[in-house]
C-alpha cells in the first residue's frame, strides 16, 4: 500500500466510512481513480472504480444540463413559464400574477418548499404508473398542500428554499419538450455520447447488480450500520411497466432529485464535459456559453448553515471545501451516501468522492469532515 492509501485509509478508519470511490482530474481529464472498502459488507464484495453509486444530489446537474440542452435547441427559456410547457399552471397562490420560472426552479429561488415524498414513493410504487405530476402541483390535487409554497415572493433572492420538486418538475419538462421518457432522454443524448456506459436513471438498465454498492445509514443507539437503500444482492428488483407511460407525466418515476446510479469513472466524464466548456474529446453536449451561464452564480445568499452561498443554474458554487478554493458543482447526502463532484474552473482540476456509509461529523466547517479531508488530501497529493 503507497503512502496516498495509506492516508486514504486512515481517514476512512477515523470516519469508519464502508466504502468510498475517488476520481481526480487535471488539465480536464481524469489523472487517478480507486476503491477502497467495501460495496457490499455482508457479501465481501470490494469498491472498485467500477462500483455503482446512488449518487444522490449530483444527480440535479445532469438533470440541469438536459434542460438546457433543450434551451439551446430553442424548445424553451430559463425565464419561461414552466406552467406553459406543463400544459397547467404553476403558481404560489399567494402571488398568482407572478410565474414560475425554470430559472427559479434551477437557483431554488420559486419559493416552492420540499412537500413532496409521499409523491414520490407513491408515484414509484404503482405499477403501471397513474400518479400525474399535476397531483400534486395543482390545488384540489390528492397531493397538494398548502405548505407547498413558502411565503416569499418567486425570484425573490431572500426567499431561496432548496427544493427536491423542482428538479421533479425539470425532468418532466425534459419529457413534454422532447417526447422522450426522462430516462431514455438522458441515456440518448448524455450517457451515451459520452461513453457513461453504466449510468442510468433506470435500474433496469444496469448490466450487473453485483457491481452496485449498497448505501449504509450509520445508527448510533446500536453502533452499528444499516442498509439504507439499494441491497438488490446481485437481483434486478421487479421493473415497472411503462408500456403505457406518456412522457411529460410524472418526471418523479425516475428520481431525478438523486436517483441517478453511476460509477465513480463515468460521473468523472461528465464532470470533464463541463469543466471542458461542455467537451468530452470530440463530443459537445453543451455550448461553452451555455456551460459559462450555468456555472455563474445567479444567487448569492446565506442558507442551510452556509452550506449555501452561491448557487448557479443547478450547480453550487462554494469555497468552503479546499480552504482558498473557488468550486464549481454539487454535493449529495442520502440513505448514509455522502457524494461529492467539484472542479476549479480556472485551473481545470477537480474531484470525485463516493461514499456509501460513513459517521457524519461536523464541527465548524458546512462540509462533513469526511469530505473536506479527503478533499485536502487528494488537492494536495495531485494538485498542489
Amino acid at each position: 500500500m503507497n503512502s496516498l492509501d495509506e492516508r486514504i485509509q486512515q481517514v476512512m478508519d477515523k470516519h469508519r466510512i464502508v466504502g468510498l470511490a475517488a476520481s481526480v482530474i487535471r488539465e480536464g481529464k481524469q489523472i487517478w481513480s480507486a476503491g477502497y472498502g467495501w460495496a457490499n459488507v455482508e457479501r465481501r464484495i470490494p469498491v472498485t472504480s467500477q462500483t455503482v453509486f446512488r449518487i444522490a444530489s449530483i444527480s440535479k446537474t445532469v438533470v440541469a444540463t438536459a434542460i438546457m440542452q433543450l434551451v439551446e435547441k430553442g424548445l424553451c427559456g430559463v425565464d419561461q413559464d414552466v406552467g406553459d410547457i406543463l400544459g397547467f399552471p404553476v403558481r404560489n397562490p399567494k402571488y398568482p400574477n407572478i410565474p414560475i420560472t425554470l430559472k427559479q426552479i434551477m437557483t431554488h429561488t420559486s419559493g416552492m418548499q420540499d412537500e413532496y415524498v409521499r409523491f414520490v414513493i407513491d408515484s414509484r410504487s404503482e405499477n403501471p404508473p397513474k400518479i400525474r405530476l399535476a397531483d400534486i402541483l395543482l390545488p384540489g390535487g390528492t397531493y397538494y398542500s398548502d405548505n407547498l409554497w413558502g411565503f416569499g415572493e418567486p425570484g425573490d433572492p431572500n426567499c431561496f428554499e432548496y427544493s427536491n420538486l423542482g428538479t421533479i418538475i425539470q425532468a418532466t419538462v425534459v419529457e413534454r419538450l422532447s417526447n422522450e421518457r426522462f430516462d431514455e432522454y438522458c441515456k440518448k443524448h448524455l450517457f451515451e455520447p459520452l461513453q457513461m456506459n453504466d449510468t442510468s436513471f433506470h435500474i433496469g438498465d444496469l448490466k450487473d447488480m453485483d457491481s452496485v454498492a449498497d448505501l449504509y445509514e450509520y445508527s448510533e443507539a446500536d453502533d452499528r450500520f444499516l442498509v439504507g437503500t439499494d441491497d438488490f444482492r446481485g437481483r434486478k428488483p421487479e421493473v415497472m411497466d411503462y408500456s403505457g407511460y406518456v412522457p411529460g407525466t410524472n418526471g418523479a418515476l425516475f428520481s431525478p432529485q438523486g436517483g441517478l446510479r453511476t460509477n465513480v469513472d463515468n460521473l468523472t466524464r461528465f464532470l470533464e464535459a463541463h469543466s471542458n466548456s461542455g467537451k468530452l474529446n470530440d463530443v459537445q453536449i453543451l455550448k461553452p456559453e451555455t456551460v459559462d451561464l450555468m456555472h455563474t452564480p445567479h444567487w448569492s445568499g446565506h442558507r442551510r448553515d452556509g452550506f449555501f452561498r452561491n448557487c448557479g443554474l443547478q450547480f453550487q458554487i462554494t469555497d468552503d471545501l479546499i480552504p482558498g478554493q473557488r468550486l464549481i458543482g454539487h454535493s449529495g447526502d442520502a440513505y448514509g451516501l455522502l457524494s461529492d463532484m467539484y472542479w476549479h474552473k480556472q485551473d481545470k482540476w477537480g474531484i470525485v468522492l463516493l461514499m456509501n456509509g460513513l459517521i457524519q461529523r461536523k464541527e465548524q466547517g458546512v462540509y462533513f469532515e469526511a469530505e473536506e479531508e479527503l478533499a485536502r488530501l487528494l488537492h494536495t497529493a495531485f494538485l498542489k
